[in-house]
């Protein structure tokens, strides 16, 4: 992952001679940012909403930085107006965020070295916001190797394993209606999508002299998408007894029901983000989990698979044309 400081006198020919032309209007959608010329200007001035940002979505956002000790800590050590500028426009407030589909060479102005946060760094930050809900400055002087304990040349350490696997924290998330202040952020990638759209036709009846028989244009859809998600409970803090693949599990099982409000039934609308884009908006018609060993420390699984199933309920109207201009993604 890669952010590129933003000075005020920056131009989008400037910028644009940094991240490639072909790829401008990707860094832009990626940071909520329209065209200008002054685009430094643009970005260094817009208003950023005055929310609190709470513990819980402030680890989730340091969940994006595990690969990049620059930019966790940078995130970390940040003010609050950093924090409201992660949440609102996924960035900083100085720095806007490269896709990781783009890189750009790295020189003074561009954050993401490229090395992980070291486990005891990342736990005693964690912690800090579990109980404090703020992290001490003081941690970052006491854990300043990236690799601490020799992990990567065979010595004594108690790094956690999965910090040397890049999991998409971050890129994979889950929106409900009914916990509108609320992500469910999952530690990896569907393990496969089957998508795909569906045309319905009414067949009219024989006509004479007509060889083929007529057809009327019906609906399209609906489109039904089912994913699978394969987990370990170790995948956030290395410790299975956080609760926090329970939270996920519980979270995306609760769409299957609706909130009742006296004789008002309020039935959720979820959408699953990948990669910042919204794949799916609609409703969630079946949840299911699987377990597998080993046993961990609390007496249960550690591995599990689940999977839901999603029917779309567009928030655009779809048509050919809109179709067409849909990205890759989605």
């Amino acid at each position: 992952m890669q952010f590129l400081e933003m000075a005020k006198d920056m131009t989008l020919s400037t910028l644009a001679s940094i991240v490639g032309t072909r790829n401008v209007d990707t860094v832009l959608n990626a940071n909520s940012l329209e065209r200008a010329v002054n685009i430094g200007t643009e970005f260094l001035t817009r208003p950023i909403t005055n929310t609190i940002v709470d513990a819980q979505k402030k680890m989730s956002i340091l969940n994006q930085f595990v690969g990049d000790s620059d930019i966790f800590e940078k995130a970390a050590l940040g003010s609050e107006l950093v924090w409201q500028s992660l949440a609102q426009f996924n960035c900083f407030p100085d720095a806007i965020r490269i896709p990781e589909e783009i890189k750009i060479p790295s020189s003074v102005g561009v954050l993401g070295n490229g090395e992980p946060v070291s486990n005891g760094l990342y736990a005693g930050c964690m912690d800090d916001l579990k109980y404090t809900g703020e992290i001490q400055t003081t941690r970052f002087a006491e854990y300043s190797d990236a690799f601490p304990g020799g992990a990567l040349t065979g010595g004594n350490s108690t790094s956690e394993p999965f910090q040397w696997f890049k999991l998409p924290w971050g890129e994979v998330a889950l929106y409900s209606t009914l916990s509108p202040d609320e992500m469910l952020y999952f530690p990896v990638y569907p393990e496969t999508l089957d998508d795909g759209v569906t045309a319905n036709y009414d067949e009219m009846g024989e006509m004479l002299y007509q060889y083929e028989p007529w057809k009327v244009y019906k609906s399209s859809g609906p489109r039904t998408i089912s994913f699978n998600f394969s987990f370990h409970r170790d995948m956030w803090t290395g410790d299975h007894r956080d609760g926090c693949a329970n939270n996920l599990i519980r979270g995306c099982e609760a769409n299957c029901y609706p909130n009742f409000d006296g004789s008002l039934v309020n039935v959720p609308i979820v959408s699953l983000y990948i990669h910042g884009t919204n794949f799916i908006t609609g409703v969630m018609t079946d949840c299911k989990t699987k377990w597998d060993g080993p046993i961990g420390l609390d007496g249960y699984y550690l591995k599990c698979e689940l999977s839901f199933t999603i029917i779309e309920i567009s928030p655009q109207a779809l048509s050919y044309n809109t179709i067409r201009g849909k990205g890759l993604i989605g």
